[in-house]
């Protein structure tokens, strides 16, 4: 095939091919040569050619002095070039005597040489404007292919009108008016006119959003719409609103535009029997009716009914979330889809975690908490947690679903005090914290110990689980071990050491416990004291005692001779708690804090991490405390979920012993205080599941694993200000255990200035990744030009060396605005 652009070079190259200094008159009266000529020679692909265009006049005669003096010193120069001359052949005006002087004087219309080389016209009133513009629309096209010689629409010219703010070109009139017309849009009729220009981009877009709705929802749209495009046109419609959609550039300002082209189209009216089962909406009224209409429906029901019903629309809010106006859209009129969602997941979370049969024993109640009913209290912390971005509507579902969430929470927390109480209150059949650490630390092997205050048994499996995502292997395994009563800090911080229950005794002094070791006296309920301990008994030196604060510094020492072991501590859990923080941040910043944690040691050679906690606790809206009466007098400790009694007391009721067995310990059944402080959500210190039965996690990777390598897929070109390139990991052997993760970057560097052109995020390269697809952004600022040779690296985060690398071309100019 040989294209338009082929067949004017050919015919440019036979003519200034023929001897040096060679050149060429191009007679263009109409001016429909020039913009191809001018395209031509300027593709330096092709190799191109020296073009002097002369348009102006003197004296009513085409050229002028100035201009016979340029055409004179390129002859003069010996130089081959084209001269367009704007007139006719017998109408040269003050360039006469020098054209005699060419080569060749081309003379023939656009429309004659076009008719030569094969084109024929499809309609034989086709104008020799439209036949310009079919020629400039067809340039890289063979003209006896162009269909006919009918005029083409052209999209990107009416996108860049309607979203870009381009102001049509005079020579553009009549390609844009039939892209307008074959897209149904309204005529411009004052392409000139700025504000004109303004209304009808509002108008046009308002058509397009009646479209688009009646796309998603034609059994609502009315066909007698007046702002509908009729059926022949849509297709062209919805190209072009889709070409504006994927634009990087354009779509920025399309939020905006949309809510000014609502006013006009009216939708939300239309729309009150909308479902999320239709597509999502464009237009931001119609999608936000059919939020408000989800919302008002679902707090019309309660109970179970109102959790399936929430939970049925997963799917469908998903679609919604990830649409136009969804959470991710970073704009103050997003609609809160993803918080619906949320709730969504949560709620099925609740509807999976219900007991499949009744309990018989305390056993069965233990482990159906221990194998998944610990998700009832994560979709708890779901439901109970601040909406981030709300609604009046969202608002309004709330309630209806933490009263859903509490009935059965509670109901629960009843059934286990009643069963654990009819069973004649057993200890859990689990060891303390402490006695798995040091079953653990028998072996000489490097082990850091995370001891976190307040880690419930459903964060330890949440955590777990991310662990285990994050690492692309089985890295970390929980098991559940059994906190002291009351489960409190000042008890469940010494159990956590590695010693033996039966070495420790609980004291009540002035209302306040202790842990003593009985062989030395040492009170382990005092942090300094704890660490004192685990220094004499060769667990862990001074050096080797940290926050996670300071790991997440990097201020983490390296394993070696003398110092095979770390204790790293944190309350960030137990500080939201009490600082009635909870609801408002959940727990997830806690256990991120944990999962960066545990990268940055593994990465220092720390290949085993055990996780422990002292106590859970119980999240319940404070407004909702209620009190009931002690059993009987004389306890000489109360909290909110457990009284303290010496021995001598006689007690009737449900109770247990505190460590040593010196004190009774009464716990309050199900979600019952015995002192209601009102206002204060967070509980600890009874025997709930949620309170009693603790998480141990053990994070090991094999000695003699390497982390994963990295190749790059090849990048011939970028081709835009967001590239992508893929990332092939590579593992050292088929086994995904034998790998570690790897954090990386990825840059696109200037090959000759090593100037950073563009950058990634840190991203962590898994063991179980084949490819890894990572978008960078450019950076703010550099400027680099077309077919610049670009270096692409990925880095280790760690060690920042280059451990890939690839060659590309940039095949767009970079600029400030860019």
């Amino acid at each position: 095939m040989k294209t338009l652009q082929k067949r004017i070079h050919t015919l440019v190259r036979q003519v200034l091919d023929s001897y040096d200094g060679a050149w060429l008159v191009w007679c263009d009266p109409r001016g429909d040569w020039l913009p191809l000529l001018q395209r031509v020679a300027d593709d330096t692909r092709m190799g191109g050619f020296p073009l002097e265009p002369i348009t102006g006049q003197t004296a009513s005669e085409i050229g002028g002095p100035v201009a016979r003096q340029r055409v004179q010193a390129r002859i003069d120069a010996g130089e081959s070039f084209v001269l367009l001359v704007a007139a006719a052949p017998d109408n040269l005006g003050w360039l006469w005597a020098h054209t005699l002087l060419a080569e060749r004087i081309y003379v023939k219309s656009l429309r004659e040489q076009l008719l030569e080389w094969g084109w024929r016209p499809q309609s034989l009133t086709m104008t020799d404007d439209e036949l310009a513009v079919l020629a400039r629309q067809g340039l890289q096209q063979d003209p006896t292919v162009w269909g006919g010689g009918g005029l083409q629409p052209d999209l990107p010219l009416l996108l860049e009108v309607l979203a870009g703010g381009a102001t049509p070109e005079s020579d553009q009139d009549l390609i844009l008016e039939l892209t307008i017309e074959q897209a149904g849009l309204p005529k411009i009729e004052s392409p000139q006119d700025a504000q004109y220009l303004a209304r009808w981009r509002t108008r046009a877009l308002a058509r397009l959003l009646v479209t688009q709705a009646y796309q998603a929802a034609p059994k609502l749209i009315s066909d007698s719409n007046e702002l509908l495009i009729a059926e022949g046109q849509r297709p062209m419609a919805m190209e072009l609103l889709n070409r504006w959609l994927d634009s990087l550039r354009l779509s920025k300002g399309l939020p905006g535009a949309v809510l000014e082209a609502d006013k006009i189209a009216a939708l939300a009216s239309q729309l009150t029997e909308a479902t999320t089962r239709h597509s999502p909406f464009l237009s931001r009224a119609a999608e936000y009716a059919v939020f408000a209409n989800t919302c008002a429906r679902l707090a019309q029901k309660s109970g179970k009914e109102l959790l399936q019903g929430i939970a049925l629309i997963r799917d469908d809010l998903a679609r919604h979330a990830q649409s136009f106006w969804g959470d991710g859209r970073d704009h103050p009129q997003a609609i809160p889809w993803g918080e619906l969602l949320r709730l969504s997941h949560a709620a099925q979370l609740l509807l999976d975690a219900a007991p499949a049969t009744e309990w018989s024993t305390p056993d069965d109640a233990i482990a159906w908490y221990v194998g998944g009913g610990w998700r009832l209290d994560q979709a708890g912390e779901e439901l109970l947690r601040t909406l981030t971005r709300s609604t009046q509507e969202l608002l309004q579902l709330i309630p209806p679903l933490r009263d859903a969430y509490r009935a059965r929470w509670e109901k629960t927390l009843i059934q286990w005090s009643d069963i654990w109480a009819a069973a004649g209150c057993p200890n859990p059949p689990f060891s303390t914290a402490g006695a798995w650490v040091s079953s653990l630390l028998t072996s000489a092997r490097a082990t850091a110990i995370l001891v976190v205050d307040a880690l419930r048994y459903d964060l330890g499996a949440t955590l777990t689980d991310q662990i285990n995502q994050q690492e692309g292997a089985g890295r970390a395994s929980v098991r559940p071990a059994r906190a002291p009563l009351p489960s409190i800090t000042a008890l469940g911080m010494g159990l956590a050491l590695p010693i033996a229950e039966s070495a420790l005794r609980a004291e009540c002094v002035d209302k306040e416990w202790r842990l003593i070791e009985v062989a030395t006296g040492a009170n382990l309920s005092v942090a300094a004291e704890r660490r004192l301990w685990l220094q004499q008994h060769n667990h862990v030196p001074a050096d080797g005692m940290l926050s996670v604060g300071a790991v997440l510094s990097g201020e983490i020492p390296e394993p070696q001779p003398g110092r095979t072991r770390l204790l790293i501590t944190d309350d960030t859990i137990d500080k939201l708690g009490h600082d009635d923080e909870l609801e408002l941040m959940g727990a997830g910043i806690a256990l991120d804090r944990y999962r960066k944690a545990m990268v940055l040691l593994r990465d220092k050679g720390w290949r085993r991490i055990l996780v422990v906690t002292d106590h859970g606790f119980i999240h319940w809206s404070g407004s909702a405390d209620r009190s009931i009466a002690a059993p009987a007098a004389g306890a000489v400790y109360k909290s909110r979920r457990a009284l303290g009694y010496p021995l001598n007391v006689e007690l009737s009721g449900p109770r247990a012993r505190a460590p040593g067995d010196q004190w009774q310990i009464v716990p309050a059944p199900g979600a019952a205080s015995w002192s209601a402080y009102g206002g204060l959500g967070y509980f600890h210190g009874g025997a709930s599941l949620q309170e009693w039965i603790i998480p141990c996690i053990l994070v090991e990777w094999p000695l003699e694993a390497r982390p994963v390598r990295a190749a790059l897929q090849p990048l011939e070109h970028v081709l835009s200000v967001r590239p992508r390139v893929l990332v092939r990991v590579e593992r050292g052997s088929m086994f995904v255990e034998d790998a570690i993760a790897r954090r990386v970057d990825v840059v696109i560097r200037h090959a000759e200035q090593q100037t950073i052109l563009f950058r990634s995020k840190e991203t962590e390269l898994t063991p179980d990744q084949d490819v890894v697809p990572i978008v960078l952004q450019k950076t703010p600022g550099v400027i680099a030009d077309i077919d610049t040779p670009l270096r692409i690296q990925v880095r280790d985060i760690l060690t920042e060396a280059v451990i890939a690398e690839g060659s590309s071309t940039l095949r767009i100019a970079l600029d400030e605005w860019s």
